[in-house]
């Protein structure tokens, strides 16, 4: 018998996706697309034939996704599409843009030249889309750098925090109509953030990054901000 070396994890798994996992993924992308509309009845019986599933794997899916405030059970009513309320909308972005202003101050202290070549693809791309009038790639690539940077930090806990949240900002996002009618601003706001990981200090990342998504949020909800959440570091890039 051979023994494992030190570098093997004799208790690791192959990678595997449930079919749960896959049927929450594919209700995720029909509500981002529109496709099911917040408030919306989900009917089981027709969403498992439209998908080609029977109702248990299908129901399997809305648990985690009711779990994650994507969905909601109503006692004799049925499952509906989440309707986030503006005050749930505020209290997700604060955490957002705290979570990600810490993590772009931790890509700025590495500043790998991978990632940073792998955040210009992105927004290259995104110009692409902008030029060619494609809002729903532009969300897309959006929420790409995003999660680029997330994971760049290389922190699994700031990671895990900021993916729990994923699901409702992606429902968000699906709301936020610059990038129909101000995609100039989509593409300026993440401009400045490539300019500030490229060559900002850390202190100047997180001022960005979260300023910048507490600016994008409230303005969407027409409401103002709570004082004393904006840092006060103003970052230098213009």
């Amino acid at each position: 018998m051979t023994l494992p070396t030190a570098d093997e994890d004799t208790w690791a798994l192959p990678a595997q996706r449930s079919l749960p996992d896959i049927l929450a993924e594919r209700v995720i992308d029909a509500i981002r697309h529109g496709e099911l509309k917040p408030g919306e009845r989900i009917v089981e019986v027709q969403l498992a034939k439209k998908l080609g599933v029977s109702r248990g794997p299908l129901r399997e899916a809305l648990k985690m996704l009711e779990a994650a405030q994507v969905v909601e059970s109503q006692r004799s009513r049925g499952t509906f599409v989440a309707n986030i309320s503006p005050a749930q909308i505020s209290q997700m972005m604060v955490v957002r843009a705290t979570l990600e202003g810490m993590a772009a101050r931790l890509v700025v202290r590495t500043r790998s030249p991978q990632v940073i070549a792998l955040l210009e693809e992105t927004h290259g791309k995104l110009l692409a889309a902008s030029q060619a009038g494609l809002a729903d790639e532009m969300r897309t690539l959006v929420w790409l750098f995003h999660e680029t940077v997330c994971r760049s930090a290389q922190n699994d806990f700031l990671l895990s925090a900021w993916s729990g949240i994923s699901n409702l900002i992606r429902v968000f996002l699906r709301q936020h109509v610059a990038f129909e009618h101000d995609p100039a601003r989509v593409i300026s706001n993440q401009e400045k953030m490539l300019a500030v990981l490229r060559e900002g200090s850390p202190d100047e990342a997180e001022a960005m990054f979260r300023n910048t998504i507490l600016e994008s949020s409230y303005r969407i909800l027409k409401i103002d901000a709570p004082e004393g959440l904006a840092l006060d570091i103003h970052s230098r890039i213009p």
